[in-house]
């Protein structure tokens, strides 16, 4: 329910703009009249934000119906690029006033530092650039919406493709292997010639703001004070020297029960012994069936998943002509969350589930939160909720297998990926710093780059003789289109997960109450504050890396 503005307020330009200057024209006389200036602020730029949201989803469920992302790139344009300038100079009337530094220092100690940032990231002359990377941005998963293939005479989409890499037998899953990677390959030139308009948009912003590099812009602009560059070298080495190691022993067992010369990428998915998990049957069972895990950790948790069920806040299954991949979407001002999926009955869309619905929660816990700026959480936050989800969710899996060896082997898997993931992350990464500092490479030479990246973090497995499509294998991770340098927020969250399941086999209650107090912070504390509330360090040296990788390995074993 709105406190400061009518529930039928229009949005669009022209609205927008005039209440944006009134706020800026409104006096403000008291540290009091300071505070309900910033939540009213707030609330105007949550209306905007949710309509966004709207229209992405909308965007994103129908990709290939033009007129969605025509409206969505149409409101980002001609309402939030539009306003921004004037948001821009509220920010600066709220630094600027004589209250500010009288502010509580308990409730508003992050939103300073926050608004800060927000000020000095804020270039003018960037705004038209900003809208055309939008759009383009959103281009690479309408290319990929559309990308389907004839397998066994049938038409399958890309996700619903996957399964295959499941098949018991090889030649199947090798033939659906390469059919996904021919089929990126014949958008090869489009998704290429794409990125290379985003690389030069983005080199443009970055200089507009007196930046060397984009990469150097973009962390500043994502607001990450508690780490550099240099840090996430440091972690990229660490793996490499941790955990691809593990890796190289878990495949080599592998190949040897699978009986094959050598390990391709075709054999990773695929169980030794044949068995493929199928924990649910279709949406409505994945959705049943969470609630009830949900439900063990907290009834909140249930209760909240119905309600985003009867507001209709889910599109789950596959189908052709829907964007790919998996998110929640948390809906600002109605502070209910939107998940989408891609599911297709494996035991990784109902991992899946779980980790959106940690977003989810998230999104729940802050629900009372009237500072906008305290509930866009940044990804080193958020990621840790969902990531955490997964491995809590663990433990009442077997509402999704009654069969006993079913459910060990999909507690084998989850255990897995949780460092299987890490070598992925560093590649991604490591691979954005390159583009981003050495900018006046050709398409080949980036290619090339990315498949000597490859061979460094390589667990075990035998490229030879599809090199094109290792080296093109990034194409179709869509956050280096769509959101740079958003993506070693999974490595650095999936290390603090795995330290709070730790926690959670030794004091289960405890680190339930952590979890939800830690939801509860949104930003209003430092990223190191609240991994504190949530009952461990934010840490990612190689240090942690070599603990949290031998209790992986330890778990792996008891089962």
């Amino acid at each position: 329910m709105r406190k400061y503005y009518n529930e039928s307020l229009v949005v669009d330009k022209g609205n927008i703009n005039k209440i944006l200057e009134e706020l800026i024209a409104e006096e403000i006389n008291s540290v009091d009249e300071l505070e309900s200036f910033i939540e009213k602020f707030s609330e105007i730029m949550m209306i905007v934000d949710e309509l966004e949201g709207r229209k992405y989803i909308l965007m994103t469920r129908f990709a290939t119906e033009e007129k969605y992302s025509k409206e969505f790139n149409e409101f980002y344009e001609e309402v939030v690029a539009i306003s921004e300038p004037i948001a821009s100079k509220i920010r600066e009337k709220i630094y600027g006033t004589p209250f500010f530094n009288e502010l509580p220092e308990e409730r508003y100690e992050n939103y300073k530092k926050i608004l800060s940032i927000d000020i000095e990231m804020f270039e003018e002359k960037n705004i038209p650039l900003q809208v055309k990377e939008m759009e383009l941005a959103n281009k690479s998963g309408e290319i990929f919406s559309k990308m389907t293939v004839k397998f066994k005479e049938k038409t399958y989409t890309l996700s619903q493709m996957d399964k295959f890499l499941k098949d018991s037998d090889r030649e199947v899953r090798e033939e659906a292997w390469k059919l996904i990677r021919n089929r990126i390959n014949e958008d090869h030139g489009e998704l290429e010639e794409l990125f290379e308009q985003l690389k030069t948009l983005r080199i443009e912003i970055a200089k507009n703001k007196g930046y060397t590099n984009y990469r150097d812009y973009k962390h500043d602009e994502m607001g990450r004070t508690s780490y550099k560059p240099q840090d996430l070298f440091k972690f990229h080495d660490a793996v490499e020297k941790i955990i691809v190691p593990i890796l190289k022993e878990i495949h080599e067992e592998k190949r040897k029960k699978l009986g094959v010369e050598t390990l391709r990428p075709w054999d990773l998915s695929v169980d030794p012994d044949g068995t493929v998990l199928k924990p649910f049957k279709n949406g409505k069972d994945l959705l049943e069936k969470s609630y009830s895990v949900l439900g063990k950790i907290n009834p909140e948790y249930r209760k909240n998943l119905e309600k985003m069920d009867e507001l209709d806040l889910f599109d789950l299954e596959n189908r052709e002509g829907k964007a790919p991949g998996g998110y929640n979407c948390s809906l600002a001002e109605t502070k209910a969350p939107f998940i989408f999926m891609n599911a297709v009955d494996s035991q990784g869309d109902m991992v899946t589930m779980m980790h959106e619905s940690g977003h989810a929660m998230h999104s729940f816990a802050l629900k009372d939160e009237a500072i906008l700026e305290y509930c866009d959480v940044p990804s080193e936050v958020a990621e840790l909720a969902s990531m955490t989800m997964e491995m809590l969710t663990m433990e009442f899996w077997d509402i999704f297998y009654s069969d006993e060896n079913e459910l060990r082997k999909a507690k084998l898997e989850q255990l897995y990926s949780g460092i299987e993931i890490l070598p992925w992350v560093m590649i991604i990464d490591s691979f954005q710093h390159w583009i981003y500092t050495t900018p006046n490479h050709t398409i080949e030479e980036r290619d090339e780059k990315f498949g000597e990246i490859m061979d460094r973090f390589n667990t075990g497995v035998d490229w030879s003789g599809i090199t094109v499509e290792k080296q093109r294998a990034w194409l179709r991770q869509l956050h280096v289109f769509e959101v740079p340098f958003y993506y070693i927020e999974y490595g650095i969250s999936q290390l603090g997960a795995l330290s709070i399941y730790k926690n959670y086999i030794n004091d289960k209650a405890g680190t339930l109450k952590k979890y939800k107090d830690f939801l509860k912070l949104g930003y209003s504390k430092s990223v190191g504050e609240i991994y504190e509330t949530a009952g461990i360090k934010f840490d990612f040296s190689e240090e942690t890396v070599e603990k949290l990788g031998n209790f992986i390995r330890e778990e792996l074993n008891k089962l």
